[in-house]
Formats: structure tokens, sequence, C-alpha cells
């Protein structure tokens, strides 16, 4: 079906009232998902056929940190997972600890974006529609070791954090920027557990914005 067409006052209508629940939403304790079992292949991506009308505008910033994050909530929940059935190694609990830790606030992340645009009349992001999936997933596959998982577990959040970033330099509405403004913080918590974890010497980044995705790397 057709998506009606974008209304820009519905859509602003819709996220103001969600304002409040989008934030709370952000400090959610829900698990991710789990990993395939031990030995599966691949998991296959789950790039949707939803109408590339759906998110223009800003509504695709808010689309793409849905998508983002229910990326970066699945990536690292399955390494959590994997981490507990022995497929890494000797993992670490603190190592463990974050990764699941990590993972469900941005499984919350997602949730709360996701409520940001059905809010405004437009379709859930499903699945992780994004350019930067497969390789990601291969990185995943890839990973043999604690350092490992926390040198993917840097480098996604810092991605993250950047996109996150940027939304709020290119959004207008003020809940979306309240939402944009309270992942932030948290998800740069995120890198520097890791770099910590992994001994790296604490560093503000000199370009908060580097490394940051655009909706050009949707594929709905």
């Amino acid at each position: 079906m057709t998506p009606r067409p974008f209304s820009r006052r519905g859509f602003l209508v819709g996220l103001g009232a969600l304002a409040g629940a989008a934030g709370l939403a952000a400090c959610s304790n829900e698990a991710p998902p789990g990993p395939p079992a031990p030995g599966a292949p691949p998991s296959p991506t789950t790039t949707t056929s939803t109408d590339p009308a759906a998110y223009e505008g800003e509504v695709a910033w808010v689309a793409l940190g849905a998508a983002l994050s229910g990326l970066a909530g699945d990536l690292l929940g399955q390494a959590a997972t994997g981490a507990g059935q022995g497929r890494f190694g000797a993992v670490p609990a603190v190592v463990s600890a974050y990764l699941s830790g990590a993972a469900a606030q941005h499984v919350a992340h997602a949730e709360a974006w996701n409520r940001l645009l059905t809010a405004g009349g437009r379709p859930a992001v499903t699945g992780y529609p994004l350019t930067v999936e497969p390789a990601l997933r291969e990185r995943l596959d890839a990973a043999r070791a604690p350092v490992d998982l926390l040198g993917l577990a840097a480098d996604l959040t810092g991605t993250v954090a950047a996109t996150v970033t940027r939304i709020v330099g290119e959004v207008t509405d003020a809940s979306a920027v309240t939402l944009a403004a309270g992942v932030g913080p948290v998800v740069a918590m995120h890198g520097a557990t890791a770099d910590f974890l992994l001994g790296r010497p604490p560093t503000a980044p000199t370009d908060p914005i580097a490394g940051a995705l655009t909706p050009d790397a949707l594929t709905v």
C-alpha cells in the first residue's frame, strides 16, 4: 500500500506528543535478540522493501537513527550471547556485561526513534536497512577473540555517536532533537568504555561528526 502523503504538521504534532516517552525509552533495559546457534551459517541481511517515499527530509534522519540504533543493538546482542556460548574464547565477565548492557540500550533507542516515526504517520523501520550492514555482519562473523568484539563495538558506537550528533544539527523538531541529544552521551559512553577495555587512552574526537552516516546509507 502506498504511504499517505507526508504532512509536516502531522509529523511534528506526533513528535511533540512523544517527547517524554521517547526520552524514557532510551533508558530501557530490554535485551536484544540472540545470535544463531554455533556453527550455523551467518544470518542473512534484513533489508526491507518499504516505499522510499516513506522517509524524506527530516523524517529520513529519524529513520536513520532507528535503523542504525537497531543494527548496533542486534550486533552487540549477538556478540554478547555468542560470548556466553564460548564462540570467542574466554571472554571476561566485564566484557560480556558491557556488550549486553550496550546492546539493550541501543535496542531501546531504536524503539524510541520508531515511536517518533509512527507518531508522525510514518512506518516504523523494520530490520536494519543500511548499506553498512553486510560489512559489519561479516566483521562479527570473523571475530575470534574478545579483542575483536571490543574493536567492533568501539568502531560501531563511534559511528552511532557521530551520526546522532549529526542528526541534532539536521532536524528542527524539538522532540527529535531532544531524543538525539539524550542518546548521544549514552552512546559516547559505550565507545569510551570499549576503548578503556581495549587499553586505549581516552581521547575526544577532533570532529564529532566524522564518520557519521547520512540518509543516503538507508536502503529504504
